[in-house]
């Protein structure tokens, strides 16, 4: 069948060379491989619904397109092919997305396929189950064709990790993804799929989106459909998609949303339209240490702020709100404590020695359980608090401003090896820490935020700027996206 559609579209690319168009017979349009991929997951299900293109022929030409790119890229690591023929084949499908090629974080369950979660420890695990929030991108018509990269356990803003290698960035080979959602962001900026599964528990959709150049929301807490559990004290995290457009991610929320029938969350509309009202914006560009983000970074931001004042939102500069080493303690112990679990669960399936430990998990996993387990009685109670009272200045920040902009990470793409999971634990900590500061703060107040491919650094790397929203305004979000969208867009815009 391959062979079959690569003839087919190399008819087809001779045709256009020839000023034909795409019509090779009067009842048959093929579209090249090429066309296809550039297109967002919203068009691509149109041209299936319209019969224009069959799903085989869509989920072959993403196939192709993997086979081509993946070698330098490492996005995906596991590979569900046969699976995705055989459902584009048999299996009737519909929802939004029908017939659309996807591809699945490592960190969650796909039904016969392996979850590594990145993980020695897990190298040859076959999940025996959909994730729901996997499940939940199915009933939406997605056909999985893999697992994407992801860093062990999702505990690193890179993805590296020992047992699956560095995924690459589509912009420059020799810098990170980000993490811990880099493959699938790999994946959708190189055009291998339109969309693909992420999770966000520090700024894990947000971080990737901004080096690969792509669009990355982080619902607010308990928005999606999802049945993990929290290993935290605090739960952190929310498990969504990767896309290049802002209709797609607005589509994918709506479908993926789960009914909060407390309130608490208002419904996400089926219809989103540009901003059209007045938005007063908190524009901060010192991380909470009070550090200014890189000169290139900064630019951007201040770059996207005077963008929103040209569309008439009002912006106004604010300063570090929180105590910057006090938030970054708290949450480290939140990180450390996960790490932790894990580490509990290879001693009490594998042993406790320090030869099979070292065997199974990665030295940075290993020293943020070291780290966790030299924690004073009470500490974890007391950063909860402290967590606690921060969400309470968050609010007052809302009380006064629409949201706030800000960088996503303090740098552009840093390169790979910067920040790999052997690097001894001190030295770790402190890259990681100097890199994501702007990130978790969503995720311990459990608000929206999400980064837009507005910028880009003179060496030609992206460069995302950051909105973050109270808890449940996501529609606000989307909103100002899709304005933004349309005044500087950004989809024709591809790694060479």
């Amino acid at each position: 069948m391959a062979d079959i559609n690569r003839k087919r579209r190399n008819v087809l690319k001779s045709s256009l060379s020839l000023g034909l168009g795409s019509i090779i017979s009067p009842n048959i349009i093929f579209a090249s491989s090429d066309s296809l991929n550039y297109l967002d997951a919203t068009e691509q299900a149109r041209l299936i619904r319209t019969g224009e293109v069959s799903t085989l022929e869509m989920v072959m030409s993403a196939i192709e397109r993997i086979e081509s790119l993946n070698p330098n890229l490492n996005a995906v690591v596991t590979n569900s092919f046969e699976q995705a023929i055989d459902i584009a084949k048999t299996n009737p499908i519909s929802g939004p997305f029908s017939g659309v090629p996807y591809l699945v974080k490592d960190l969650l369950d796909q039904k016969g396929v392996r979850t590594t979660s990145g993980s020695r420890m897990f190298a040859n695990r076959i999940a025996n189950r959909n994730a729901s929030n996997v499940q939940a991108a199915f009933d939406m018509g997605l056909i999985s064709l893999g697992k994407t990269n992801t860093p062990e356990f999702g505990l690193l803003g890179t993805t590296e990790s020992l047992l699956l290698g560095p995924a690459k960035n589509p912009w420059n080979l020799l810098h990170s993804t980000g993490g811990s959602s880099g493959g699938s962001a790999a994946a959708v900026a190189s055009g291998m799929v339109a969309i693909a599964s992420a999770s966000d528990g520090g700024g894990s959709i947000r971080v990737p989106a901004s080096c690969c150049g792509i669009v990355g929301l982080k619902p607010s807490i308990h928005r999606t459909i999802d049945d993990a559990q929290p290993n935290r004290p605090v739960d952190l995290s929310v498990r969504f998609v990767h896309t290049r457009t802002v209709r797609d991610c607005a589509t994918a929320l709506y479908h993926m949303q789960k009914i909060d029938r407390s309130g608490e969350l208002p419904q996400i509309p089926e219809q989103i339209m540009p901003n059209k009202k007045r938005l007063k914006i908190a524009l901060i560009t010192k991380n909470m240490l009070g550090s200014e983000a890189e000169s290139d970074v900064r630019n951007s931001i201040e770059n996207t702020a005077a963008l929103c004042e040209e569309l008439g939102h009002e912006i106004e500069i604010i300063e570090p709100f929180i105590d910057g080493e006090r938030f970054i303690d708290s949450f480290i112990t939140m990180w450390a404590h996960g790490a932790r679990t894990v580490i509990r669960i290879a001693e009490e399936n594998f042993g406790r020695t320090e030869s099979v430990l070292n065997q199974l998990l990665e030295p940075w996993t290993l020293g943020l359980g070291k780290w966790f387990d030299r924690l004073p009685v009470g500490h974890v109670e007391r950063a909860v608090k402290r967590l606690q009272e921060d969400t309470l200045k968050t609010n007052q920040i809302f009380n006064a401003h629409d949201m706030i902009l800000s960088p996503v990470i303090q740098t552009a793409a840093p390169k790979i090896g910067f920040m790999a999971p052997d690097i001894p634990y001190d030295q770790l900590l402190e890259r990681s820490v100097n890199f994501i500061t702007f990130t978790p703060l969503a995720n311990v107040t459990g608000d929206p935020a999400m980064s837009l491919p507005l910028g880009w650094s003179p060496s030609g790397l992206p460069i995302g700027s950051h909105f973050h929203s109270s808890i449940g305004t996501e529609k606000q979000l989307l909103e100002l996206a899709l304005q933004l969208e349309e005044a500087s867009p950004w989809k024709d815009r591809w790694p060479s």
